[in-house]
């Protein structure tokens, strides 16, 4: 982790009031024992989704009903670990061999139809999840689907169907019992946002095959040297500061400074999604009494040809996070030929690797030349042990930057008030 234009805003260690704001934050947080945390729900975890294995192998399609951080986190996993189209069904589904994850995270009438109508039902497992069991949106899609399934199978229709929810009540919950649906619970006081080292998204990533043991025990890593590292603060004050306290100083800190957009440039083409899910987790956690700053999501190259020009000439007011792999993912399918024009001979032998890292570097560079406060980060390899390493340092990087701003980070209470809204226009309508 690097920073750069970034010198007013590094934590001064040696000033009371930020020593014992620190102090106050690390106590906080080992009070507070919230799952994402500790983790300490994951042993019995492991030992249900054991037990599931044989159950999910029935299947070979996996229809997600969530929205929110119920999809965002799965999606990050598909993507990075079993990429595919979430949205369009082009291939017949009896040519389907592997596992398929199809995500219905968004009010969308045709892709719904289109999984019920073209998905082979008989080998698909819907997969329904929200923490408080009443998420408008997946509750709607949820009584679409026992509708139809209940049609199509009215023997067993029940198999078919797999609820992640609140351990003891909701509505879902009252589902489960009812139908006797096979289900996991989310831990309590474990958000949405944060729930992707839970069963919202294991289960997707068992299902697909996708190393979840190696995924939690970056996460795991991770916060061990994370609490080792304020154990050793609080016992002696000339102990380096926790390296996540630096990053989330950086984030508060150029928010203090009016730096009120934070790019997020991710340059690691495999983590495309963490972008969506970061956006979330961000926004709902620190957008809250006149606080926060906007996370402007970018994906290099692509982006680099479509807001390059932004980030780096309007208005100074941002600050970013830039992600890079130095991973040697070299394919000689992708190498260029040494036979090339002579305008283009510096180009002879490169692989499209080569481009991808020199792009990165360039915008990276361009982004200091021009001010913008930048942390860089840069990982050897982009596995499922590194993803569950980065999206735990980002969780309670968000929560650390909460402390320092004085909000609480788990709640949205804004976005309830619009839930209500839609709520209320719904019930008038006949």
């Amino acid at each position: 982790m690097n920073f750069y234009n970034a010198e007013q805003f590094s934590y001064p260690c040696e000033d009371p009031l930020a020593i014992r704001v620190i102090h106050e934050c690390i106590e906080t947080l080992q009070e507070e024992q919230l799952p994402f945390a500790t983790l300490d729900f994951i042993p019995e975890l492991f030992k249900q989704l054991e037990d599931y294995k044989e159950y999910f192998a029935e299947f070979d399609h996996l229809l997600l009903l969530g929205i929110g951080g119920s999809a965002l986190g799965p999606h990050a996993l598909q993507k990075a670990f079993s990429p595919q189209d979430k949205c369009v069904l082009t291939s017949s589904p009896n040519l389907c061999p592997q596992k398929h994850l199809w995500v219905i995270d968004n009010v969308n009438s045709v892709h719904l139809s289109e999984c019920l109508t073209r998905l082979p039902l008989e080998k698909t497992l819907v997969l329904t999840i929200s923490k408080s069991g009443s998420t408008l949106e997946t509750i709607a899609q949820y009584f679409i689907c026992k509708e139809h399934f209940h049609d199509c199978f009215p023997q067993n229709w029940q198999k078919h169907f797999f609820v992640i929810t609140d351990e003891k009540k909701g509505f879902l919950r009252q589902e489960i019992k009812e139908n006797n649906y096979k289900s996991l619970p989310v831990p309590e006081l474990l958000g949405g946002r944060f729930s992707i080292f839970c069963a919202v998204g294991l289960v997707p990533a068992l299902f697909l095959g996708i190393d979840y043991k190696a995924f939690i025990q970056g996460a795991s890593d991770t916060k061990n040297e994370f609490f080792a590292q304020c154990s050793a603060y609080l016992n002696d004050s000339k102990s380096p500061l926790p390296r996540l306290f630096e990053l989330a100083n950086f984030t508060y800190s150029t928010m203090q400074s009016g730096y009120d957009d934070l790019i997020f440039f991710n340059y690691i083409p495999k983590w495309c999604s963490l972008n969506d899910w970061f956006r979330q987790l961000w926004s709902e956690s620190l957008g809250k009494n006149g606080k926060g700053s906007t996370p402007v999501i970018a994906l290099g190259t692509i982006d680099q040809h479509s807001i390059l020009q932004l980030f780096l000439d309007s208005k100074p007011n941002k600050a970013a996070i830039f992600l890079t792999s130095s991973a040697k993912n070299f394919d000689n399918r992708c190498k260029i030929s040494e036979n090339l024009p002579a305008e283009w001979q510096w180009l002879a032998g490169k692989n499209i690797a080569d481009i991808l890292q020199a792009e990165a570097a360039a915008t990276r560079q361009s982004m200091i030349n021009h001010h913008i406060p930048l942390c860089s980060m840069d990982f050897e390899k982009t596995d499922e042990y590194a993803l569950g390493k980065i999206m735990w340092e980002l969780c309670m990087t968000t929560i650390l930057t909460a402390h320092f701003l004085g909000i609480n980070p788990y709640d949205q209470p804004a976005v309830e008030e619009s839930k209500k809204i839609a709520r209320e226009t719904l019930s008038k309508q006949k």
